[in-house]
């Protein structure tokens, strides 16, 4: 029998499963008390190395393309598309990756959804991205989770019915088999314990025993947080903080400060991150912004970016694809195709950005004559009723052209996607043909230098 062989991957998973399995024997051993010396030992003097490793985060939260949620994500869990979307993720310069896990996937087929999740770390870190996990999420309704679920929103993990002392039994042995399965893969970054805890509908409505709903959230984000460190005292844990006014609940737990943000300003943006930024340094722990960028809500993705460039703190878009989840149409960079919708997003995730101080120098789009041309061609071509459609459709290709590089119109619907609807020759597309050529020639008559 020939000797077997390790790739790369299955070495360093290898060599990084037997130090991980030695330091949980040692912990065990030391007892309880030992337990909890040896984590505030460890995090304390990793203090200055684990605030280097949170810096210089370009990261993205993921949910497939085909998956409207975390439950479509992991029970129906597709290694080809999942591989190819961290690929147009590499290609985009990012870095890391922050999913959402579920307990009820977990629940119905342990070892699958951990296999499942296994492959995600290790696919993503072949490609240079480290994985944040996100263990319990808050995220919005009431509903009680199904594997079975046909939802198509967003649903919470493990939701609200299981959030009591009752469950945390079951939910222990869920961490206990995530830290297991993950601890030893060089790929995972960090735990995200819970995300947006208070972003629940299940106080949102203001009922009589609010506070005491507030206080079981709290309870299960600290007794989890707590687990987790028992479990894994090689990997940092965060809680994604929907807003920096909730550090402080568990500023003691953490060891990487978390939050969201989605201001519709520059002004509340900068002092939101500088609120969560100073926080961070009065514990003396890292900083990181988890999820950000949303257009509806004037939150675009190139201002938040280059303000947290400014701020030097890493970020999280929300989020890497444009699929079929709830929040397609207000985020993502990345089509299932490969294509973007807006190419300012990709610059803005490798850190280039609109220039909006100084000389900015504007296009002079007639400087060599070509709008002249184009306008004096299209009004000869509307004269002639005997000129060839494909001279039109030439001329209609030509002016998209110089209207989407100048930027002369709304990008919303391009110009070049309207020219090529027109294809084929028809009645309807001549009169639509005649009606774009006269349009955009006027916007573009704005563009002809003066005589000199």
């Amino acid at each position: 029998m020939p000797p077997m062989t390790l790739n790369r991957r299955d070495f360093l998973g290898s060599a990084a499963a037997s130090l991980f399995s030695m330091a949980q024997e040692k912990q065990q051993a030391a007892g309880d008390s030992g337990r909890g010396e040896s984590r505030d030992s460890f995090r304390e003097a990793q203090i200055p190395s684990r605030i280097s490793r949170y810096s210089g985060l370009r990261g993205f939260n993921y949910t497939p393309s085909n998956a409207y949620n975390d439950i479509y994500f992991w029970r129906d869990y597709d290694e080809g598309l999942i591989e190819r979307e961290l690929d147009f993720a590499r290609r985009l310069s990012l870095n890391s990756a922050r999913i959402f896990l579920h307990y009820v996937v977990y629940e119905h087929e342990r070892e699958r959804f951990l296999k499942r999740v296994r492959h995600f770390v290790r696919a993503a870190h072949e490609r240079g991205i480290s994985t944040m996990p996100v263990i319990w999420d808050s995220c919005f309704s009431e509903v009680q989770p199904s594997y079975d679920t046909k939802l198509k929103d967003w649903i919470p993990n493990p939701g609200v019915q299981r959030l009591g002392p009752d469950f945390w039994p079951s939910g222990e042995r869920y961490c206990r088999d995530l830290v297991q399965n993950l601890g030893p893969e060089p790929g995972l970054l960090l735990w995200d314990i819970m995300n947006e805890p208070l972003m629940t509908s299940y106080i949102w409505t203001n009922p009589p025993d609010k506070e005491a709903r507030i206080k079981t959230i709290w309870s299960f984000v600290h007794h989890f947080l707590e687990i987790m460190a028992e479990l894994d005292t090689q990997h940092a844990r965060t809680v994604g903080n929907a807003y920096a006014a909730d550090i402080e609940e568990t500023a003691e737990y953490v060891d990487v400060v978390s939050l969201h943000d989605y201001s519709p300003n520059r002004t509340r943006l900068r002092a939101h991150l500088s609120q969560g930024i100073q926080t961070a340094a009065s514990l003396n722990k890292p900083v990181l912004v988890s999820e950000v960028g949303c257009v509806a809500r004037s939150n675009p993705y190139d201002m938040t970016l280059e303000n947290c460039r400014d701020l030097n703190v890493s970020w999280y878009v929300w989020e890497l694809m444009i699929g079929v989840s709830r929040w397609n149409d207000i985020h993502g960079i990345v089509y299932p195709d490969g294509t973007v919708r807006d190419p300012s997003i990709a610059a803005a995730v490798q850190g280039f950005f609109r220039k909006r101080k100084g000389a900015i120098i504007p296009y002079k789009l007639d400087k060599e004559g070509a709008v002249k041309r184009v306008l004096d061609e299209s009004e000869k071509w509307q004269h002639d009723k005997k000129a060839p459609y494909t001279e039109g459709l030439t001329l209609l290709q030509e002016m998209s052209n110089l209207l989407e590089s100048g930027e002369l119109i709304a990008m919303n619907t391009l110009p070049s996607v309207q020219a090529m609807a027109l294809q084929e020759e028809s009645a309807e597309h001549t009169t639509e043909l005649r009606r774009l050529l006269k349009e955009w020639g006027a916007i573009l008559k704005t563009q002809l230098l003066p005589l000199t």
